[in-house]
């Protein structure tokens, strides 16, 4: 979602630069000489950055919890609470200052120690602008009513906001707000160098990487929240459902990504294999490229989200197993969740009433597509092509090979996403995408709303939950029914399957989670 992504030459450079070689990597299942093995995960992609605040595609966010922490953390179950990360405790002063104590005796991958030195530079306007401070980074649309760092010691910091901020808890615990070494990051000398060997404070440090092919970790025993479980983690890149499936059924891999149900069984029938997983705080869209001829009419969209039969898809490619929201939220926004927010309707009557009223003529539509980024998107976008068709819409499937080509301008399309709940409200989650410094008005330029900005802005220095409902209540009439920038479809499943003796938990998030605070390998 950024102008930024790693180039050929980079990734091949961040290769030879390796400390570590990995001719050999033990698996799981092998050495059993050894106390550990290295783990090896089948993934659907390939990350195009490897700093936290470039981007939040799923294939970066498998990877990053391994190599960059917060300064809060997060429970891994359904309750997602906060906890201390990098910070052991922190305190509020008032509505707009936050003082951070940080744990003693951690380092950095280099085996410098973190000092608020890093907290302010990760935190601050140089790093989170990103290359060139171009603000092309998606951490910006969350991060930017951060004012300053200050530093009172080496191990403590006040951070303060621009204006009141109910939220500042969880946008510290939130991707985006990883903390880097200052010190690593001036040495590389640019982003590009960075980007191919990142410091970190996580249980696994950066090793190597070969573009489309892999990602490899090596365990940092110098951690301060324990020994990793792994001696090394490598992250197979292997877009085919198929090959994941077989290379997991083969004993070649320990855990693969992106199952879709029609592959449980397959799993699951080997003994020594099984399925993890659920619905998780990420909800999928279809985004619109408002600037498009036909598009720029909001009955248009209007009605390409009314033709959707939403039940029928999630009962036959699903089996019912992923929920369906009201608008653009999510039940764990606590206070900022709007009960009686309207379902998402399927009318198709309604739909060919509003193509009728905005002069739709055939005029044909472009969908942008990937092959499987997403499980079973080509089989969902295969059953929505009949069910526009049946109200009249004229679209055409245009298979793309990666998410770059998606959002090459002109766009004049429509095209998959998923969007994760950063922090468990309006503003972590739809605005992150929706907003003035968003992935789709900023970043892309295909969709903008003046008064959803406006009322975005008001919420961002609205604390009372009584106030801030019916700014939410009219920010999600606008997303879902004025305005929309996109048609959402459901609430994400994010299954895996995987070696039984891998004693691993999945999270709430993208997020895979390898190091000794995930509950699975805690109990191991």
């Amino acid at each position: 979602m950024t102008k930024f992504e790693l180039t050929r030459r980079d990734v091949l450079a961040g290769a030879v630069a390796a400390a570590v070689s990995t001719a050999f990597i033990p698996s799981v299942g092998q050495a059993a000489n050894t106390t550990r093995k290295t783990l090896r995960v089948g993934m659907s992609g390939y990350p195009r950055t490897l700093d936290p605040v470039i981007a939040t595609d799923t294939a970066i966010r498998r990877i990053m919890p391994q190599v960059f922490e917060t300064l809060i953390a997060r429970e891994q179950d359904a309750s997602m609470a906060l906890k201390p990360g990098l910070a052991e405790r922190w305190e509020r002063i008032d509505a707009q200052s936050l003082r951070v104590f940080l744990r003693k005796g951690v380092t950095f991958h280099d085996g410098s120690p973190l000092t608020g030195e890093d907290v302010a530079f990760s935190l601050g306007r140089a790093h989170l602008l990103g290359p060139g401070g171009s603000g092309a980074t998606e951490a910006l649309a969350f991060l930017d009513g951060l004012d300053h760092v200050e530093i009172v010691d080496p191990h403590t910091v006040l951070i303060r906001t621009k204006g009141p901020d109910a939220l500042l808890e969880q946008r510290l615990a939130s991707w985006g707000s990883e903390i880097v070494s200052k010190d690593a990051f001036t040495a590389a000398g640019s982003w590009e160098k960075w980007t191919v060997a990142p410091v970190g404070t996580g249980p696994y440090r950066f090793v190597s990487q070969k573009l489309d092919v892999n990602v490899v970790l090596a365990s940092y025993d110098g951690y301060w929240g324990g020994r990793p479980g792994f001696d090394g983690i490598e992250y197979r890149i292997i877009p085919e459902l198929a090959a994941r499936v077989n290379g997991l059924l083969a004993g070649e891999l320990d855990l693969v990504t992106d199952i879709p149900p029609d592959q449980f069984a397959q799993i699951s029938n080997r003994g020594e294999l099984e399925v993890a997983g659920g619905p998780v705080q990420n909800i999928r869209s279809l985004v619109f490229d408002r600037t498009d001829p036909v598009l720029k009419d909001p009955r248009v969209r209007r009605a390409m989200s009314l033709a959707i039969d939403r039940k029928l898809l999630i009962e036959s490619l699903w089996n019912n197993m992923l929920p369906i929201p009201n608008g653009y939220q999510l039940p764990t926004y606590g206070s900022g969740y709007i009960e009686d927010f309207p379902t998402l309707a399927y009318d198709p009557e309604k739909a060919k009433s509003l193509l009728a009223e905005a002069g739709y003529n055939g005029e044909e539509i472009t969908y942008r597509l990937l092959n499987n980024y997403y499980p079973n998107q080509v089989s969902g976008a295969q059953a929505m092509i009949e069910m526009w068709r049946d109200v009249g819409l004229n679209v055409r499937i245009q298979m793309m090979e990666n998410s770059g080509q998606l959002k090459q301008k002109p766009v004049h399309a429509i095209f998959d996403t998923s969007n994760t709940a950063l922090f468990l409200d309006h503003l972590g989650h739809p605005w992150r995408e929706y907003g003035p410094n968003g992935a789709w008005a900023h970043l892309v330029g295909i969709w903008e709303n003046e008064e959803y900005f406006a009322l975005g802005s008001k919420l961002q220095g609205t604390v009372e939950p009584e106030k801030r409902r019916p700014i939410i209540r009219r920010m999600l009439e606008i997303i879902n029914e004025v305005d929309p920038p996109s048609i959402i479809l459901h609430v994400s499943g994010q299954y895996y399957g995987k070696r039984r003796d891998l004693h691993w938990l999945p999270g709430q998030t993208l997020d895979l989670n390898f190091g000794p605070s995930n509950p699975g390998l805690m109990r191991t």
